[in-house]
């Protein structure tokens, strides 16, 4: 028996039973007197002791262990392994861990893809790539010195008909590896590395490669593909044998998104479907952004024609000119003048507004929340300057007054015309609204980059609404989805409503933590909003923290009034101007102002004391110098202390509610991730938008109903092209139904109405309830008894 044959029996002894040796034999590598040693010589065994290491490491298998030593035999093997162990230890060697150890003399040879750095690490790669090309180097140097064509120099033959051949490949790589220092640490990867055939090969292959390529660009070979070294390698690589070894040979466990528990492949489908909608829906943003901004310049261009006009003005406009006054409604308000300046909340920046000569303020349509745009004007009321665009705060109680919240700060020059002038002030009908655009793409990348990341919360969420049916039985079979309903007995026992069948089935799947999804469609007068307000109270009380969003401003006030009398700690977040004044108390403006009214007292105090002693040190600058830094510290101060209460109120709410693009607020965004994320109007919602508050929840409810109201959309592109469709929408049809849950009883109107839209919207679903069903104009208390209402 030949000498490599010996090396390969003693060292893969562990291994199954080999095949017969081939009658063919080839030279597959020949080294130089100069050249490492190479397992054709004993020396290559004995030399090795990271190989010998490896060897002692590697327990036997449970069939071939070996008997237990007893008596004297047991201690002298003992101390034997003991001074072996201190000697690898002075030689510098690397000694295998209790992982290492691990390693099985069985897996040097084992089947499989080569292992890359996702397996071993950056590290163990590139201590493969120098062994490697350590060896390949040497291989090819050897047919540049004509040592291929002589067989019988030194060169190692190795059998191509039986798996010895590879085994012996394995057993050639050992000491071009084991001059390359280990990477601290990673022995264990390493010993793997190093034994693991279709690895080592791939890696020699690619280095072999690169080094012949490298001699061809030096004119030392012509073409680096017909070198015999080459075709000697290829057909390798070509042999029935190689391409066995680099086969599993047991069918591989598909790799899972251990969050979801879906194959990889699967998800990267899911990843495409994302990439798609994002592209898709990020033009249709632009398209409906562009027509936004042209309907905009149209409603400022018609104002403008409106004022050179020569014909008398039509009665959308209202000039006031010393008290006298026309009792006309209108969108505009004319001969204003700036009394004050200041800065609320977050950095909102308050301008008041009186009419000239103390007098009151018209009649007029406009209201706190309401775009306009602020402008100096002539004394005929014409405007006179570019528009600053802003909101309607609030309208004085003293109905003299009007408070407009700015985007342009105090000192900039627009703002400082404003001073001394006659202003005008317009409502907008239409304004596109950059922020609103910028927080939608915002979040479709966010969604892109982040939605199938295992530390993206939603992450649930993303796969149920972007994934196929077979997806969500996956996510149920493996425990991390529940689709079913929740056992709540005490459902029917809610103080404060009667709730049906439907309804109690609704808030049962909506108080199920491990339903990542839930559309609840509610029809008129099916009791949405008061379902909503007791699904969540009844989330907050196991323990789920809460955001609930709306499209609009007026529907997330409405929640709010329904969520006052819970007793439920509620904060409302959004800009003060567009927040109802019978909902003001809850907002975070106002929560906030009355935690620092003390703290903000003593600072003015501080202020005015510190003002008036840069009045009396004016001639003195190093002094004053001094007191313009203090002033300034008070304000970071105060600023320091603001941020400070604001995510301490937001820390202790139970229930957030804002728009859903008021979502993307930064203080909401620093709040951390919340438990359930509620989307109250989701059929009247672009989809982009419901993105904002969805990404940042672990499981998402979207209420409404998508045949009543669709979405507002001004370019018929982006309608055609899909922008209109909701999620709800959308979502309501995906695996067959499975995420929807309507309501089917109303409360609200006679049968006779009700019926005619059931049958045209609801496929004849929605039913009447008893009491309701024959209830007559005429039943009213209140309501005197005629033909009229028979």
């Amino acid at each position: 028996m030949s000498l490599d044959l010996l090396s390969c029996r003693f060292l893969f002894s562990s291994c199954g039973v080999r095949q017969p040796p081939s009658r063919r034999r080839v030279v597959f590598l020949a080294a130089g007197p100069s050249s490492p040693p190479t397992p054709s010589t004993p020396r290559s065994l004995e030399s090795s002791s990271s190989r010998e290491r490896l060897v002692r490491a590697a327990p036997l298998g449970p069939s071939k262990q070996a008997p237990r030593p007893v008596g004297n035999n047991g201690s002298r093997t003992k101390r034997r392994r003991r001074r072996r162990t201190v000697q690898e230890e002075q030689e510098g060697g690397c000694v295998p861990s209790v992982e290492e150890a691990s390693i099985r003399v069985a897996t040097l040879y084992e089947n499989g893809d080569p292992l890359g750095r996702k397996e071993l690490g950056r590290c163990v790669v590139e201590w493969l790539k120098q062994g490697m090309q350590s060896m390949a180097s040497k291989f090819a140097s050897a047919e540049l010195q004509g040592d291929m064509a002589e067989p019988n120099t030194a060169a190692l033959t190795l059998d191509w008909g039986s798996a010895e051949g590879q085994l012996g490949f394995v057993i050639q790589a050992q000491p071009y590896l084991s001059a390359i220092p280990m990477p601290k640490g990673l022995e264990a990867l390493c010993f793997k590395a190093c034994t693991h055939y279709p690895t080592l090969f791939d890696h020699f292959q690619r280095e072999l490669r690169d080094v012949l390529i490298s001699y061809q660009n030096q004119g030392l070979i012509s073409e680096w593909r017909s070198t015999h070294t080459w075709k000697l390698l290829k057909e390798m690589a070509n042999s029935t044998h190689h391409r066995a070894a680099v086969r599993r040979t047991t069918p591989r466990t598909k790799a899972v998104h251990s969050s979801i528990g879906i194959s990889l492949k699967k998800v990267r489908l899911m990843q495409d479907r994302i990439e798609d909608f994002v592209r898709h829906m990020s033009d249709l943003l632009r398209i409906e952004r562009d027509v936004e901004l042209e309907f905009t310049q149209e409603e400022l261009n018609a104002t403008t024609m409106l004022e050179n006009n020569s014909e008398p003005p039509k009665p959308v406009e209202y000039l006031v000119s010393h008290g006298q006054a026309q009792q006309e409604q209108c969108d505009t308000i004319c001969n204003l003048n700036v009394i004050s300046s200041s800065t609320g909340l977050g950095g909102l920046h308050l301008v008041i507004f009186r009419i000239e000569g103390g007098h009151k303020l018209p009649p007029t349509t406009l209201s706190p929340g309401d775009m306009v745009c602020v402008r100096t004007c002539n004394s005929r009321g014409e405007g006179a300057t570019s528009c600053m665009q802003g909101f309607l705060y609030n309208l004085g109680e003293d109905g003299c007054s009007i408070t407009v919240a700015l985007e342009s700060r105090h000192g900039d020059p627009t703002f400082s015309r404003l001073f001394g002038k006659s202003v005008r002030i317009d409502r907008i009908q239409g304004l596109a609204d950059a922020l609103t655009y910028e927080r939608n793409l915002e979040a479709l990348m966010l969604l892109q980059r982040n939605g199938l990341q295992k530390s993206n919360a939603s992450i649930s969420v993303v796969a149920t609404l972007f994934g196929d049916s077979k997806d969500m039985m996956k996510m149920e079979q493996n425990c991390l989805t529940d689709w079913g309903e929740l056992s709540l007995p005490d459902l029917r026992l809610s103080e404060r409503y009667a709730f049906d069948a439907s309804q109690l089935r609704a808030i049962s799947l909506g108080l199920n933590k491990k339903r990542p999804v839930l559309v609840i469609q509610g029809p008129p007068g099916t009791g949405k909003t008061v379902l909503l307000a007791e699904l969540i109270v009844r989330a907050v009380r196991q323990g789920e923290n809460v955001l609930v969003t709306a499209p609009s401003n007026a529907a997330v006030d409405n929640m709010v009034e329904r969520l006052s009398s819970t007793g439920l700690n509620i904060v409302r977040v959004g800009n003060p101007a567009r927040i109802s004044p019978s909902v003001a108390s809850k907002s975070l403006a106002e929560i906030v102002n009355g935690r620092l009214g003390q703290f903000m007292k003593e600072l003015e105090r501080k202020r005015t004391n510190l003002r008036e002693d840069l009045r009396d040190c004016i001639e003195d600058d190093s002094l004053a110098a001094g007191i313009r830094q203090l002033l300034k510290q008070l304000g970071r101060d105060m600023e320091k202390k603001e941020k400070e209460t604001i995510m301490e109120v937001l820390s202790d709410a139970q229930v957030v509610l804002s728009t859903n693009t008021g979502a993307a607020d930064p203080h909401i965004r620093k709040a951390g991730c919340f438990d359930l994320v509620i989307i109250d109007e989701a059929g009247q919602a672009i989809e982009p938008s419901c993105w904002i508050p969805i990404l940042q929840g672990k499981r998402c409810i979207l209420a409404g109903d998508h045949c009543q109201l669709a979405p507002a959309i001004l370019s018929r592109k982006a309608l055609e092209g899909g922008l209109g469709k909701s999620m709800m929408e959308r979502a309501s049809s995906l695996h067959d139904g499975l995420l929807n849950s309507r309501l089917m009883v109303q409360h609200r109107m006679h049968d006779s109405i009700a019926s005619w839209a059931s049958k045209e919207m609801y496929h004849g679903l929605l039913k009447s309830s008893h009491s309701v069903s024959s209830h007559l104009l005429a039943d009213s208390p209140v309501v005197k008894e005629c033909l009229q209402v028979q």
